[in-house]
């Protein structure tokens, strides 16, 4: 007569299968809880600067999936939507959307953050996503961060302030876009880019509202923020401002022209010509 030894190991396993899905939807919920805690990113400690935690690896907060076919099944939703997708090499970074190619719609729509390094070589690829970031319309992002890669080349934003502000009009399914200096070395410096991005921003949605007809709107409104400390900036997802009359639309936006010139006040000055002509 065969015999089949079982291990407490099997047991447990055996056992947590059995039971009913909502309950093993729940401890899958604890099992990734910690995942949204490591976006990826670290703050450097003698300066209180964000930059790209080199070591973090998206594979070992997906760990738990490899378990066995059923946790897979159960869990890979939520393992993504709880996890940082982080592209930390410019070689990965440059080919995010054929690597999101490969994953089911439902897996891609789950992802919530994704993070990549980037040089000019992205930042030309990011100017012509269209409506979605990628250019795939399934992906339905919280968050949705660059950073620059560091090295001892410079960074010429500059270069592409104007396709990124026509790209921020229409933008759609990213709830934050953020971008992180990462100790890199930009041309201009990067604080004068975002305020030269800033600016740009709101002469197209000027001109769109005004100097067209029909008016053309912005599909999104983005509130922008600048944190000196962690040398990063956050564009946060808004609704559309409504169509106004202008002498009214320049009220209303009067405070951010004023908060826009108070920044511009306190970059850092530059004697590269390159980095005072505006876009």
């Amino acid at each position: 007569m065969e015999t089949h030894m079982l291990t407490p190991g099997t047991l447990e396993h055996r056992d947590l299968l059995a039971l009913p899905a909502e309950i093993r939807f729940s401890i899958l919920e604890y099992v990734f809880a910690d995942n949204t805690v490591d976006n990826g990113l670290k703050t450097h400690d003698a300066t209180g600067e964000t930059i790209i935690n080199e070591r973090y690896r998206v594979a070992a907060g997906l760990q738990p999936l490899s378990t066995c076919r059923q946790l897979h099944a159960d869990g890979i939703l939520l393992a993504f939507n709880r996890t940082a997708f982080v592209a930390n090499s410019l070689f990965v970074a440059n080919i995010i959307p054929e690597r999101l190619s490969t994953l089911h719609e439902k897996q891609v729509a789950a992802i919530r953050s994704i993070t990549f390094v980037a040089d000019a070589r992205h930042f030309r690829k990011l100017v012509d996503w269209g409506e979605h970031a990628f250019g795939v319309p399934a992906l339905n992002l919280d968050t949705l961060t660059i950073v620059l890669h560091r090295s001892s080349f410079w960074h010429y934003l500059f270069d592409f302030t104007t396709g990124i502000a026509h790209l921020l009009r229409h933008l759609k399914g990213v709830r934050r876009f953020v971008f992180v200096r990462n100790r890199a070395l930009v041309k201009g410096s990067f604080k004068a880019w975002y305020n030269r991005l800033v600016g740009l921003m709101m002469k197209f949605d000027h001109q769109g509202r005004y100097d067209k007809s029909p008016a053309e709107l912005e599909s999104v409104w983005w509130r922008w923020s600048f944190d000196d400390t962690a040398q990063s900036f956050c564009l946060e997802a808004m609704a559309t401002k409504e169509l106004v009359d202008e002498e009214t639309y320049m009220r209303q936006i009067l405070p951010l022209m004023e908060e826009l010139q108070e920044s511009i006040e306190t970059e850092e000055w530059n004697p590269d010509p390159r980095s005072r002509n505006g876009a």
